[in-house]
């Protein structure tokens, strides 16, 4: 092979890489600088990742792709109509109850702030603090956030809505044609190891989020049947958020468990035991008993498998998806450091072995 041939080759597979580095880079400035893009982009992803082996099967059972696709849509369509004619109007009267006992639990969360200065007194005193006053003023300040952001976050909400779907549709349609696409700017030399790389890269997500979903439904029916047995207020609606919460790495699990520890620590709904310190150990024990489900059972054996990052660097990338991103990108920064990571050693294996 002569110089020029060389060279020529060389210019081309540069040209392929700045190609699929500048697609990848201009999409992400998309999904950054679209307001509500990108949320609906992680929800498309994820209903994608939910879909597609119910897809992949169908396909295998000669059933043709875009009928694939439908079926799983439809029968997903008809369970979320069945869980909002069954379910939500359960949580809604639950929502509606607690909206209209807001105030009492505000007055009682105060006599409670009151009663705790009042037995340390000597302490506020001192460090000259109005803990009362400082809740109160926290309180009225998010009541006005809240009034302020909502009408934002119901007209995003039904953006997300619309563009999740058709986004997913497009995913399972389109997703491997815009892979081979992608695949085919790929040098030849690298082609190998960018094949196998996408495959370890679809069966990590896929896995990752399938068993989060799990998780997050597991511990949310664990806390319903618990509150439900013990005859606590607003079950649907507390597991729901306990469900929801779980899918936050470290701290979701201790903020779902905050709004039925307050309930039960304020009011007198919330008393399902004869003393105040009974109500806290059974409240606590149903959050635990479904944390430790999580824990024992379903994180070494299902999730453990399939993220393989050392428990600091985990703690690491999720202070920087907060700071980054807030909430979401403490959910979506585990997935994303675990595939920069196969990534890396992916490729560092390729060097490593050239030599």
């Amino acid at each position: 092979m002569d110089d020029k041939l060389r060279a020529s080759l060389r210019r081309e597979n540069r040209f392929k890489i700045l190609s699929v580095l500048a697609i990848l880079i201009g999409c992400g400035v998309i999904l950054f600088a679209v307001d509500n893009l990108l949320v609906s982009f992680i929800l498309a992803f994820v209903t994608n990742y939910l879909l597609s082996p119910i897809v992949d099967f169908l396909e295998r059972k000669r059933v043709p792709r875009q009928t694939a696709i439908l079926i799983p849509f439809i029968a997903t369509g008809a369970l979320i109509a069945f869980g909002i004619y069954m379910i939500v109007p359960r949580v809604n009267q639950q929502i509606e109850l607690l909206g209209s006992q807001l105030p009492k639990y505000q007055a009682d969360l105060m006599n409670l702030v009151s009663g705790t200065e009042q037995r340390f007194k000597v302490f506020f005193k001192l460090y000259n603090i109005n803990f009362s006053q400082a809740i109160n003023d926290w309180i009225i300040r998010k009541s006005h956030v809240v009034s302020d952001v909502l009408p934002s976050v119901v007209s995003g909400s039904l953006t997300v809505l619309i563009l999740t779907p058709f986004f997913a549709y497009f995913m399972l349609q389109d997703g491997r044609r815009l892979t081979r696409t992608l695949m085919s700017l790929v040098p030849n030399s690298l082609f190998e190891i960018a094949l196998d790389l996408q495959h370890q890269l679809n069966d990590q997500m896929g896995g990752f989020i399938r068993a989060r979903f799990l998780e997050a439904a597991i511990v949310g029916i664990v806390v319903w049947v618990g509150l439900r047995v013990t005859g606590f207020p607003y079950a649907a609606l507390l597991a729901l958020f306990a469900g929801l919460t779980n899918l936050i790495p470290y701290l979701g699990p201790l903020i779902g468990a905050v709004p039925a520890i307050l309930i039960a620590l304020i009011s007198e709904d919330g008393m399902i035991a004869s003393t105040m310190s009974l109500n806290l150990i059974i409240i606590t024990s149903i959050y635990f008993f479904a944390q430790l489900v999580d824990i024992v059972f379903i994180i070494p054996f299902v999730v453990a498998k399939i993220v393989n990052l050392h428990p600091v660097t985990v703690v690491i990338v999720i202070i920087i998806g907060s700071q980054v991103m807030g909430i979401l990108g403490m959910m979506i920064s585990i997935p994303i450091a675990s595939a920069i990571k196969l990534v890396f050693q992916t490729f560092y294996r390729h060097l490593t072995e050239a030599r």
